[in-house]
């Protein structure tokens, strides 16, 4: 199957050593990774369907088609700075364990959901690792077609297999698993501890998959690992004590975090800020994705908050640039640490392309 992509394996060995650096802190810059667009093309990407949340679990279409949509659309960008370009089925939904293990995904407009075919009592919940499941054979061909297509040139972003209590909510509902964690508290820990080697089964299944022809690894924030990475996640923790953190979440995410290459944690909202001094302790975890949430917590001067990731030595991933454009101070005084909130800029032309880049002393 031929292929648009304009990105070659000497780009890849460039952009291992530019995050091996930043890693180990001795880039004095931070990721700028830039894409410009509305390069002419030959393809036309309309001709097959975009992934969508409404139409990602559709069986009417096949993993082949959103494959040529994105090929069609990679073939009219241009990577510069440290893009690269990457894949996945991210509108798939966050939790797509939960779909591996036996719940129906529901999907609207904005979002999928993940349903138990019924609900049952925590004790009667045990999970089992197959490969018998819609969505395993779905998610199977999905990546073998991009390894057919793309022969090594695209990073193939692993899906969101979601949080572990989060994938437990999934089965039981999260007002029933808020009152399991005073009612069942040693059947919750059983769970986590099945789901969390699941996790991870699946985890490293799909990445043997990908291992022969894959230039690297990625997950939805698009950071590139060399290593199979991941950024971790708990939305339910949004819900529940320090003390209760500390008992059902903390400790998975600990140990989860040391079985992979350079963790990250999606800090997302700020109810996650009372686990924060629980977080900064966990040597696994390498840098922080925090984003306050929407309403006033987003105006907020969050500095405060940033300087306690920096200070723990940890990165940090996601210090927003002011209305005006201007980074703040802390952006200068910790500039290896920081990785920008950008996941890859966007321009239309290499004007807007290069005054980005410059704006954080990149040249392109």
């Amino acid at each position: 199957m031929e292929t648009n992509v304009h990105f070659d394996s000497e780009r890849y060995q460039a952009l291992k050593q530019t995050y091996r650096q930043w890693w180990d802190g001795s880039l004095e810059r931070p990721i700028v990774p830039v894409i410009t667009t509305g390069h002419e093309s030959q393809l036309d990407p309309s001709r097959y369907p975009q992934m969508t949340f409404a139409n990602a679990w559709d069986e009417s279409i096949a993993p082949e088609e959103f494959i040529e949509h994105d090929d069609a659309v990679f073939s009219a960008m241009r990577f510069h700075g440290d893009a690269f370009p990457m894949t996945l089925p991210i509108k798939l939904g966050a939790g797509v364990l939960a779909a591996l293990l036996g719940c129906k995904p529901v999907s609207s407009e904005h979002t999928v959901w993940f349903l138990p075919e019924k609900e049952v009592p925590i004790e009667a919940l045990h999970f089992e690792y197959t490969e018998d499941t819609p969505a395993f054979k779905r998610l199977m061909r999905y990546y073998e077609a991009a390894m057919e297509k793309w022969q090594g040139r695209v990073v193939l972003g692993m899906f969101d297999l979601g949080g572990v209590m989060d994938v437990l909510a999934s089965f039981r509902g999260t007002e029933n698993l808020l009152m399991d964690l005073y009612d069942d508290p040693e059947e919750v820990l059983r769970c986590v501890k099945e789901i969390q080697e699941l996790w991870f089964r699946y985890f490293d299944r799909f990445n043997r998959l990908l291992a022969p022809h894959v230039p690297g690894y990625s997950h939805w924030y698009g950071i590139y690992h060399e290593e199979p990475g991941y950024i971790l996640q708990s939305d339910f923790c949004y819900m529940i004590s320090p003390e209760m953190f500390n008992t059902f979440v903390g400790p998975e995410l600990d140990s989860s975090a040391k079985r992979l290459w350079n963790a990250v944690y999606h800090m997302d909202g700020v109810g996650q800020i009372p686990h924060l001094e629980y977080l900064l302790q966990m040597e696994g975890i390498k840098g922080y994705q925090w984003q306050p949430g929407d309403g006033t917590a987003r105006t907020k001067n969050w500095d405060a908050l940033n300087q306690r990731i920096l200070d723990a030595g940890k990165k940090l991933i996601s210090l927003e640039p002011d209305e005006e454009g201007n980074l703040p101070e802390l952006y200068h005084r910790y500039l290896p640490q920081l990785l920008l909130p950008n996941r890859c800029f966007h321009a239309d032309d290499m004007a807007n392309a290069r005054a980005y880049a410059q704006k954080y002393g990149v040249s392109i």
